[in-house]
C-alpha cells in the first residue's frame, strides 16, 4: 500500500486537488516538497487532506510547517436502518438523469459553495448520468430545487457527499428528507455501510439519523498562497 495518495482534477479549487498521507511515512518534508512541485508545475492550487487515524500528530507537523488549517470535519458512519425521524412531506426528491437536471444540480453547488459554475459543470459531467455507482439527487420545495446531494457506491459501501441546501430553506427538514432517501437507496442497492463527512453544524442532522463518529479529517492549505 502506498504511503500517500495524490489527486489532480484539473480544476483550480484546492479542495479538488489533494494530497492524502496514508501513514506517518507519507507525511514528511520531502513528500510535501514533491507535492508542492507537482501542483506548481500544473499551475493548480491544492490542499492536504489529513485523516487523524492515519497520521497521528500530523496536524502538529503541518502547523509547524505553517500550513493553514481549516475547521475539522467528522467522519460519520451508519450501518443498517436509520432512525425514524420527522421528514418534510412536501419535499419531492428526484434522481438527476437528464442534462437540465444536471445543470440544476451544478447550479445549486455553485450557489451554496460559491464554486465557479464552470468548474461544477466540469466536475459533474454528463458521463455521471451513465454511471450506476453515482447517484445525484435534487430536492424540490415550492416547485424549485432547493437542496442536492450525491451518493457514491463501491464494494458494498457508499458515501454521501456535497449535501447542500439553499439558506432560505434550511431548518425545514429538506436535508433530512433527502438524506433519508439516499440512505434508503443505498440499502436497496446493497450498500450496507454509508459514510459522510460532516461539519460541526451538520452533525446534529446525521446524529439524529443514527450516524456514529468513526474518525476526523482536516484540510490544510500550503503557506504563502492567497486563496481569495
Amino acid at each position: 500500500m502506498p504511503h500517500w495518495v495524490r489527486g489532480f482534477s484539473g480544476l483550480q479549487l484546492p479542495v479538488f486537488n489533494t494530497f492524502l498521507p496514508r501513514d506517518l511515512a507519507g507525511l514528511s518534508d520531502d513528500t510535501l516538497a514533491d507535492t508542492a512541485a507537482f501542483f506548481s508545475s500544473r499551475n493548480t492550487l491544492y490542499g492536504v487532506e489529513l485523516i487523524e487515524d492515519f497520521v497521528p500528530g500530523g496536524a502538529d507537523f503541518l502547523n509547524d510547517c505553517h500550513y493553514q488549517s481549516l475547521p475539522p470535519e467528522l467522519a460519520l458512519v451508519i450501518s443498517g436502518e436509520p432512525n425514524e425521524v420527522d421528514r418534510n412531506a412536501e419535499v419531492i426528491i428526484e434522481k438527476v438523469d437528464t442534462v437540465p437536471s444536471l445543470t440544476a444540480f451544478c447550479t445549486l453547488m455553485h450557489l451554496v459553495f460559491d464554486f465557479p459554475l464552470r468548474d461544477m459543470i466540469k466536475l459533474y459531467s454528463v458521463t455521471h448520468l451513465k454511471d450506476d455507482r453515482i447517484g445525484l439527487y435534487l430536492a424540490f420545495l415550492d416547485e424549485q430545487p432547493v437542496s442536492a446531494g450525491a451518493l457514491l457506491r463501491t464494494n458494498g459501501a457508499a458515501s454521501i457527499t456535497n449535501l447542500v441546501t439553499i439558506d432560505d430553506y434550511r431548518s425545514r427538514g429538506v436535508a433530512t428528507t433527502l438524506t433519508y432517501r439516499m440512505l434508503a437507496d443505498a440499502r436497496e442497492l446493497d450498500s450496507d455501510l454509508v459514510m459522510v463527512y460532516s461539519t460541526a453544524q451538520g452533525f446534529s442532522l446525521f446524529h439524529r439519523l443514527g450516524f456514529e463518529i468513526f474518525s476526523q479529517r482536516q484540510w490544510f492549505l500550503p503557506p504563502g498562497i492567497d486563496y481569495e
